[in-house]
């Protein structure tokens, strides 16, 4: 068993100590503190609390102390003004004499044995603060102050800011624990230079201060870029250099960029000073199209300023004449069928040379792939770095239409580029016509003498609108649902049949595609009453955009020879809508509502210009 070095030196001292009748010794140990600094020559004391500190005894730890021996004491309490006894409770300290170097305090009881052993003490090791951000003498755009406090000991009890912003004092205080702690303090002051410092305290009271404090410049004024200036106002060559002038006023500027972005590129140069507040850089432009200029700003405190930008026209020295889809429109989006409307399309050249007495043609379909040309060409001229805008008349067609202009066809115009002359823009106009209106029907039923005289009239006019092709000789007791065949068993291909034989079979709003989920079944049918007849499974639609008018199909079954309805009996078809009196559609309010497919009327090719309109009055 290891003997403990305090009671070796008891046993040294105990012939001294026994042949001495009025001492009573209290020895104990001090260890080295967790820095490395020695017990050693450090100060203890020694009181009995009940009397109060002012009565104490003192020793050296070490070897120049009573005890001789390194980080022992040896203290007598007899020698106190009020000499110790059995029984007191005597409190045992180190000392701090000037270099933050002390312990806590420990208590021990007095015996009969001559001495006591006390329990062992360490030499407290003082905290340390460090100054992380911000570092010395530098620029910031917010005051958020980090300090850094550490304690071998792990008695950490709090970090406190100092500055200087209303005159130097303790600023704030920041309880914290343990062995290490970064502490931020966050402050809002103006714009100036200040100085700042923290200091950390243990649980014994020991403060250490960093040595040094440290300067910060507060900064939150944004560089003001107050222009951005080019020295042309277009370039001709795709080679030459461009200077780019910035005006930009701050205090602390510390970098000007100018970004540069072509068509293809964009780069950053850093500005120089060209004199005063002005920042300059000589940029090269390698390529036509608009190139814009932009200019940033940063402070030393990493302040931004509002960038500006500007933009200059870069072209080459010929003629580049080029069209572009965004450039063509048409002066009604929802045209109708075989009528005219206008195709603009604004060509430009974008050269600096003058482009003179080419053509302009405008087609259905890419010219260059058996595309139509629509009533001839145009020749027009356009000087350089200009545009012009030139128009076309056009019948309509129903259906997804690819309308190209193509300029300098036969190029004719030397260019710098000849792959832009040709452009396209699609127009779409829908395969479906709607129909809308009231019923306020009031009828005489009579010969030219007014004999056999009925008078009909209904306000309420409850009944059904229907639509067929002019050529139509509807048996009215025979009608049958689309997708039905005569005995009311489901087809398979009533719908696509429909669309061949009204051509609207390449359509994205084909009859199948609108009133089916795959081409055969129906989205939703109907039972309707058609001439006291029930008719079941009818197909139907929402006329618009709600469901107070729905839309149907009807074949007619007398015309049938094969027991449905297909393209080679071409059955007539009715578009049939329920009279709904006072209802709101998608055009305001009113009793009835259809949708119907613009070519119903080529059902029969005789006549391909009229449809007829048939109502039933219940």
């Amino acid at each position: 068993m290891k003997i403990n070095g305090v009671i070796l030196v008891s046993m040294i001292f105990l012939l001294t100590i026994s042949s001495i009748s009025a001492s009573h010794f209290i020895i104990g140990r001090v260890n080295n503190a967790l820095d490395g600094t020695s017990a050693n020559s450090h100060t203890i004391v020694m009181w009995n609390p009940t009397i109060g500190v002012n009565d104490n005894q003192t020793d050296i730890i070490g070897q120049t102390g009573n005890s001789g021996v390194d980080n022992l004491y040896m203290i007598d309490c007899e020698l106190l003004n009020t000499p110790c006894q059995v029984g007191d409770n005597l409190s045992v300290k180190v000392l701090n004499t000037g270099d933050n170097y002390l312990t806590n305090t420990i208590n021990v009881t007095v015996t009969g044995a001559g001495f006591d052993v006390a329990d062992n003490l360490s030499l407290n090791s003082p905290p340390n603060a460090t100054l992380i951000s911000p570092q010395n003498n530098t620029f910031v755009n917010a005051v958020n102050l980090t300090c850094s406090a550490s304690d071998l000991d792990s008695n950490l009890v709090n970090t406190t800011l100092y500055g200087n912003w209303t005159g130097w004092h303790a600023n704030e205080t920041v309880e914290i624990s343990g062995d290490q702690s970064n502490v931020s303090f966050i402050k809002n002051i103006t714009d100036g230079s200040y100085r700042w410092t923290c200091i950390v305290q243990d649980n014994l009271s020991i403060s250490s201060e960093n040595i040094h404090n440290y300067t910060f410049h507060l900064d939150q004024t944004l560089p003001n870029i107050s222009s951005i200036v080019l020295n042309e106002s277009y370039m001709c060559g795709n080679i030459s250099f461009l200077r780019v002038n910035c005006t930009v006023n701050d205090s602390n500027i510390d970098t000007v960029v100018i970004q540069a972005n072509s068509s293809t590129d964009s780069i950053n140069y850093t500005a120089q000073l060209l004199g005063g507040i002005t920042y300059y850089k000589d940029i090269l432009i390698n390529e036509s199209g608009t190139w814009s200029f932009t200019c940033f700003a940063n402070d030393s405190a990493r302040n931004q300023g509002v960038p500006l930008t500007q933009q200059i026209g870069a072209f080459t020295n010929s003629s580049d004449i080029k069209l572009n889809s965004s450039t063509i429109s048409f002066n009604e989006t929802n045209g109708v069928e075989s009528k005219n409307i206008t195709i603009f399309a604004s060509i430009f050249n974008g050269g600096c040379s003058d482009a003179n007495d080419f053509t302009v043609g405008f087609f259905v379909g890419d010219p260059d792939d058996g595309g139509t040309i629509i009533n001839g060409n145009r020749t027009i001229s356009i000087n350089g770095r200009s545009n012009f805008t030139t128009n076309m008349s056009w019948l309509v067609e129903i259906g997804l239409n690819q309308i190209y202009v193509a300029a300098d066809k036969n190029n004719s115009i030397p260019e710098s580029n000849e792959s832009n002359n040709k452009m396209n823009k699609s127009y779409y106009l829908t395969a479906w016509q709607e129909f809308y209106g009231n019923m306020t029907p009031s009828k005489v039923l009579a010969n030219s003498f007014f004999y056999n005289l009925s008078k009909w009239s209904n306000s309420s006019t409850p009944g059904h609108i229907y639509f067929a092709d002019s050529e139509s000789n509807i048996d009215w007791t025979n009608l049958q649902a689309i997708g039905r065949n005569s005995t009311n068993a489901s087809t398979s291909n009533d719908f696509t049949e429909i669309d061949s034989i009204l051509g609207m079979s390449s359509f994205n709003d084909s009859v199948s595609n609108v009133f089916t989920t795959d081409g055969n079944n129906p989205k939703d049918t109907y039972n309707m009453t058609i001439h006291e007849k029930e008719i079941i499974h009818v197909p139907i639609i929402n006329s618009t955009n709600n469901s107070n008018f729905l839309t149907g199909i009807l074949w007619d079954v007398s015309e049938d020879t094969n027991g449905e309805f297909n393209q080679g009996d071409n059955e007539d078809l009715v578009f049939v809508t329920r009279i709904n009196p006072d209802k709101n559609g998608f055009y305001g309010v009113y009793d009835y509502e259809i949708r119907i497919p613009s070519k119903l009327r080529q059902q029969n090719t005789s006549d391909t210009s009229n449809l007829y309109l048939y109502y039933e009055l219940l």
